[in-house]
């Protein structure tokens, strides 16, 4: 078999696979990279996060921590697309390089043929795509964690919100984190994390507006 031949058939052999079967390893890629990211995060705050977490939350993380900034969404659109980019200009690269007569033959043809075969795989940019995703998740979880840490211990944190309890109590807090069944804030009255239920306790949390310089 000769190595255009194999070539052609290490392609077919990566096609097995559809787009949606693709998007559904994604997906369940991105649920453990929210998991990940949120156990980080909320370990580094001293709370174990799975005390508080319901499926529901589960499921959202990697929306969650997408959508907390628009910032954050953008930089992971704008990975993914310079990544795919970058493989197209690598692979045209070692198409053009190829043609020349030096890599016509022998052993430079042999390594420049399993190089082209490995950025020609149908899904090749994948892997590369999955560990940015990877270290970007777990970097936002350990770096918010051990800022908002640092802003706690030392009281330096702005209120942000207000939070209206049921009893009609009124309280200004920093929220470092929320799911959908509890709030986690602080005050400047103590240095611990306060854990409420939503449920039966909170009415409203409305941000308090900056005040305009």
């Amino acid at each position: 078999m000769s190595t255009e031949e194999k070539i052609e058939s290490k392609e077919i052999n990566t096609s097995q696979y559809g787009i949606q079967d693709v998007m559904s390893i994604g997906y369940v890629f991105l649920l453990i990279l929210g998991v990940l990211n949120q156990t980080i995060y909320y370990g580094i705050l001293g709370i174990n996060i799975f005390e508080y977490t319901t499926v529901l939350d589960v499921l959202i993380s990697p929306i969650a921590v997408l959508s907390d900034s628009w910032i954050i969404l953008v930089t992971v659109i704008g990975l993914v697309i310079l990544m795919i980019g970058y493989f197209k200009l690598i692979r045209m690269y070692y198409d053009r390089l190829a043609k020349k007569e030096k890599y016509q033959k022998g052993k430079k043809k042999e390594k420049l043929d399993k190089v082209r075969a490995s950025f020609n795989k149908k899904y090749a940019v994948i892997p590369f795509i999955l560990f940015v995703m990877m270290s970007m998740y777990v970097g936002l979880g350990v770096g918010s964690g051990q800022k908002i840490k640092e802003r706690i211990n030392n009281f330096d944190y702005k209120y942000t919100d207000v939070i209206v309890f049921e009893d009609g109590e009124k309280l200004n807090t920093k929220i470092v984190g929320k799911n959908s069944s509890y709030v986690f804030y602080v005050t400047k009255e103590e240095a611990n994390i306060n854990i409420v239920p939503i449920e039966g306790n909170i009415k409203l949390i409305k941000k308090i507006k900056k005040e305009k310089k």
